[in-house]
């Protein structure tokens, strides 16, 4: 590390704590880890490692609530590896931004007798704290929105996929979520326009709908009675004209 740089933190919630993770190859097993289970052999052959680094490092992570293990199917010699933690985000400070928060603050004018746009006010300063620090919450977020999702379900849930949709449309402009727009069923997709969660975000040159596609995800899942994932294609913060979600099959384990 050269002097005066930070490297890249990935955080991560344990039972005890928040862990930050500096050390890279840590760093590439867990990203590994949060697609699903792994053998010991498998996180060795990905890393390029010795299998006695993978073993330190491993053993080092389980201390720390952060990790799990299990005897393999075929050979319970052979150990199977999960994580017991969820990844909340990663701090990159070479990601900052130089955006002056007070002009996002500043934008609250003569909207005092709407309470919905002083929430707006909130989140929007919020992430945009964070970001100016290079901090991202993303998995956090899209967390929260798979939450939100199942509790709202009952208020969208229809017989059939179309009236399933047109509830979609009129929940999202009734909370001001957005205007859905220009969809398609073959295969599932739709634009939102003035998007709550990102339409006055700054230019990230990438999507930064985490909570938006977290709560789609539920709310199709639950719809189509099977695991669904809601899809970002397009984004207000990746420089887009608006957002635009494609629903997706989860391929079956």
């Amino acid at each position: 590390m050269k002097g005066g740089e930070k490297s890249e933190l990935s955080l991560y919630g344990t039972a005890t704590g928040v862990r930050a993770i500096e050390n890279p190859v840590r760093r590439h097993i867990l990203e590994i880890l949060r697609g699903g289970e792994v053998s010991f052999d498998a996180l060795v052959g990905s890393s390029g490692r010795a299998k006695s680094t993978i073993s330190a490092h491993l053993s080092a992570l389980a201390e720390e609530g952060i990790v799990g293990s299990r005897p393999g199917d075929d050979d319970e010699r052979k150990k199977i590896f999960f994580l017991t933690s969820h990844f909340i985000g990663e701090f990159a400070p070479g990601d900052r931004i130089s955006d002056d928060l007070s002009e996002y603050a500043s934008k609250y004018r003569d909207g005092a007798h709407d309470p919905f746009n002083l929430y707006r006010l909130m989140y929007r300063t919020l992430r945009v704290s964070l970001l100016i620090e290079g901090i991202s919450i993303d998995p956090f977020l899209r967390r929260s929105g798979e939450a939100v999702g199942e509790a709202v379900y009952f208020a969208v849930a229809a017989p059939d996929l179309e009236s399933f949709l047109d509830n979609l449309i009129v929940f999202w402009e009734r909370h001001r979520l957005g205007r859905i727009s220009d969809i398609s069923l073959s295969p599932i997709s739709f634009a939102v326009y003035d998007c709550f969660e990102c339409v006055e975000l700054p230019h990230l040159g990438r999507p930064a709908c985490s909570f938006d596609s977290g709560l789609l995800s539920v709310l199709f899942s639950r719809q189509s009675g099977r695991l669904m994932e809601a899809v970002e294609r397009k984004c207000y913060a990746a420089g887009d004209p608006c957002c635009t979600f494609e629903i997706v099959p989860v391929p079956e384990k």
